[in-house]
C-alpha cells in the first residue's frame, strides 16, 4: 500500500473513531435521541434532524473571528445558528458540507423565513487558519458564514459539551518523518442547531440534504 493510500484509510479510520466516540459520548449521559416536545415527533424526520431532549448551554470561548476581531459568544443569541466544526484544508468533506450549508441558506432566503438564522464555521485546525484564509474559504461558498478559530484550549471548552471532537492525523515526509506542517485532521460531520438562547437543541446527521434540512428547520422553528 503506497503512502497516499495508507494516509486515506487512516483518515476514513479516524472518522469512524470520531463518530463512535460521538455516538457513545451522547449514550453516556443518557440522551436519546428523540423529540423534547412530543407534538413534533410526526413532523421531524429523525434522519434529517434530531431533537436533544434536553438543550445544552454552549459555553463562551476567546476565538477570533474572520475579521481578525474577538467573537462575541451574543452573537449566538437572538438567532438561530447552524454550527459546524471543521477546518479550511480539508481535502473533501469540509467544502461539501459547507456547500450543503450555503445550500440551506438559500433555501431559506427563497422562502422568505422571517426566523434569524445564520451559520457559524469553527476551524479546529488554528495552527493554519488565520482570519483571512477563513474569510476567503466560507466566503466563497457564501459571504454571510462566519468563521472563527482559536487556540486548542479554548476550541476544546466550547466543543466539550456538545460532542465535537477532533484530531490530527500526521503526513509523512520521504524519510518517513512526521511534517509538522502537514497533517490531516478527523473531525465530527454532524451540523448542531442552536437555538437563540445560545443552546445546542438539535443535531442534523450526514448525509446534509439542504432542501430536507430547510424543510426540517422551518417544521421546529416558530416564524
Amino acid at each position: 500500500m503506497n503512502e497516499t493510500n495508507r494516509n486515506h484509510k487512516n483518515l476514513w479510520m479516524g472518522l469512524g473513531i470520531i463518530a463512535g466516540f460521538f455516538i457513545i459520548l451522547i449514550i453516556s449521559v443518557g440522551v436519546k435521541w428523540m423529540n423534547n416536545d412530543p407534538r413534533l415527533a410526526n413532523k421531524v424526520d429523525a434522519s434529517v434532524l434530531k431533537i436533544f431532549p434536553h438543550p445544552i448551554a454552549i459555553p463562551s470561548a476567546s476565538l477570533i473571528d474572520k475579521a481578525g476581531k474577538p467573537f462575541d459568544f451574543n452573537q449566538l443569541k437572538n438567532r438561530w445558528t447552524f454550527l459546524y466544526f471543521g477546518y479550511t484544508l480539508c481535502p473533501d468533506i469540509c467544502p461539501t458540507e459547507l456547500t450543503a450549508l450555503a445550500g440551506v441558506l438559500e433555501q431559506l432566503r427563497e422562502q422568505q423565513v422571517k426566523a434569524a438564522h445564520g451559520v457559524l464555521f469553527v476551524s479546529v485546525d488554528q495552527q493554519r487558519d488565520t482570519p483571512d484564509r477563513l474569510r476567503q474559504f466560507v466566503d466563497y461558498f457564501d459571504p454571510t458564514i462566519q468563521a472563527v478559530s482559536g487556540e486548542e484550549s479554548e476550541l476544546r471548552i466550547m466543543a466539550q459539551p456538545i460532542g465535537a471532537a477532533w484530531d490530527k492525523v500526521a503526513q509523512f515526509d520521504e524519510q518517513g518523518q512526521p511534517d509538522q506542517n502537514n497533517y490531516l485532521i478527523n473531525h465530527t460531520t454532524s451540523i448542531l442547531l442552536v437555538d437563540p438562547q445560545g443552546r445546542a437543541v438539535g443535531v442534523f446527521p450526514t448525509p446534509h440534504d439542504p432542501v430536507a434540512m430547510a424543510k426540517a428547520f422551518t417544521t421546529v422553528v416558530p416564524e
